[in-house]
């Protein structure tokens, strides 16, 4: 029971992850992006909400879904965004 408690604290926190680190297919809001041209042209601000997929094993990338495109990340960007979960559906 104390487990379930703790979880679900965990989740009212809104603890930021980097992209890298959190769990796969989640839906994901970003709250810090690094100054990166490429990002910007892509969307990425704080306060979007994308979708992880997949992370792929071995320091590689990403897979996210931002609207309606798919996009790999590679392990040093993906790990200088923070995201927390979107709790809204």
């Amino acid at each position: 029971m104390k487990q379930m408690h703790r979880r679900q604290g965990r989740h009212r926190n809104h603890r930021n992850h980097s992209l890298y680190t959190a769990p796969d297919n989640c839906r994901y809001k970003v709250a810090a992006v690094p100054d990166v041209k490429i990002l910007n042209s892509l969307g990425f601000y704080p306060g979007t909400v994308i979708h992880k997929k997949k992370q792929y094993r071995l320091g590689g990338p990403v897979l996210i879904c931002r609207a309606t495109r798919e996009i790999a990340l590679g392990k040093d960007i993906a790990s200088a965004i923070l995201v927390e979960e979107d709790s809204t559906l």
